[in-house]
């Protein structure tokens, strides 16, 4: 429900919703910029501006626990929920491409602040962290490709970026409001930052680890915690997910081996967005792998790393075949996936850019649900980019047709 208030009244946590822009001709005094209030220094900033009113979701104010309010997003989404219409993928890709890039940079600072002992700025995280939950709003296969995409010259940093858009898109598939969104993506960013307190030659290492290094690597959340907990006005949420991302659903986890019963549900999201992304990036000592193959696996941890309906789920929101991925067709061209398909799995957009001999040629956008010219096609197999030295990142633009090929 949608209620006027009082800037009086206002309170951190409250979402200002967004209104059409004629309403400010008869409400000249409203404070209408959307989003979570975070703090009473905003609501002093928004009383000084001279704002009076402001609209306000009072649904997110409900006395149900956050295990319930998940179990009922669950139900609904089991129950095949209708899902929100989606902006065009070329239409907001270039928008969804640079605010990937501002909270990356974000990302880059907060570390850096870590490791030299300053405190990290939520704030200023959340801010950088607005547009990729717009993106994963509109659309939120952009979101997934360029966190599978985008290659830069640390593993630290994508990977804390790529975590935080993975966990804010599952959780705008699963229907959490904005200020959840928030606290998921930037625990997100903030997850790994106690490991700039364990060696590099520890973190970076190529063979296996001592046993003494894993115990190491294994105090990595409590450090992180520690490293939060000096910082001001970090959420309860984000610290608890970054203290439990390493948790497992049967008890088996790290650092305090704590049951699904004994976690946050943001600490569980955290856990699915981490490992995913770990199993699709190439490491120092391992090769990438495939995400459908890297899903397939995390199904096969269901009951005892994760949660049974909450993997399903996660599946569901990524795509058997996600965005980004380079699939064979029946027709023996090759293509990459551009939009996932929620209610099809099997049948998403798909961008042919490749004939059977791997021979560029002019893409075209086809979808896989509808018969292509009386033909229907389907996906064979996913493919590796890297064993052909292809450079997918071109065709992800806000053209369609004619796209550039790198080799």
């Amino acid at each position: 429900m949608i209620k006027k208030v009082s800037v009086d009244d206002l309170k951190p946590g409250m979402e200002v919703v967004q209104l059409s822009a004629d309403v400010w001709q008869y409400l000249p005094y409203l404070y209408t910029k959307p989003g979570v209030i975070r703090n009473d220094a905003q609501i002093q900033a928004i009383k000084r501006d001279g704002f009076l009113h402001a609209f306000i979701n009072t649904d997110i104010h409900s006395e149900l626990s956050d295990e319930e309010r998940l179990e009922k997003l669950i139900l609904a989404q089991e129950n095949e929920a209708p899902r929100k219409p989606r902006r065009p993928f070329n239409k907001v890709i270039d928008q969804a491409r640079q605010a990937y890039t501002r909270a990356l940079d974000q990302t880059k600072r907060i570390i850096t602040d870590a490791k030299m002992g300053r405190q990290v700025d939520f704030h200023s995280s959340a801010e950088a962290l607005e547009g990729v939950i717009e993106s994963a709003i509109q659309n939120a296969d952009t979101i997934v490709c360029l966190s599978k995409l985008s290659k830069y010259d640390s593993y630290t940093y994508s990977h804390s970026i790529n975590v935080a858009a993975i966990a804010v898109v599952f959780g705008e598939f699963l229907g959490l409001p904005r200020r959840d969104l928030e606290v998921l993506g930037v625990a997100g960013m903030m997850h790994d930052l106690g490991k700039t307190a364990i060696p590099n030659r520890i973190i970076n290492k190529r063979g296996r680890l001592t046993k003494n290094e894993f115990e190491q690597i294994k105090k990595h959340p409590i450090f992180g915690l520690k490293i939060l907990e000096k910082s001001q006005d970090i959420p309860m949420g984000v610290m608890q997910a970054v203290a439990e991302h390493h948790e497992k659903f049967n008890g088996s986890g790290y650092p305090h081996g704590l049951k699904k019963s004994d976690t946050s549900v943001f600490g569980r999201i955290l856990s699915l967005a981490d490992v995913y992304d770990a199993l699709t990036s190439d490491r120092s000592y391992k090769d990438a792998i495939l995400p459908n193959k890297a899903l397939a696996i995390m199904y096969g941890m269901r009951d005892q790393d994760f949660d049974t309906r909450e993997v399903q789920l996660f599946i569901k929101c990524l795509g058997i075949f996600p965005a980004g991925s380079l699939v064979k067709l029946s027709s023996g061209n090759y293509g990459v996936v551009f939009e996932s398909n929620p209610e099809q799995p099997l049948l998403p957009k798909i961008k042919i850019i490749l004939d059977e001999d791997l021979t560029p040629i002019p893409a075209r956008l086809v979808d896989l649900a509808v018969p292509d010219n009386g033909v229907e096609l389907r996906i064979v197999e996913c493919a590796d980019p890297s064993q052909y030295k292809i450079n997918l990142k071109p065709y992800f633009h806000s053209r369609i047709d004619n796209s550039p090929f790198n080799m």
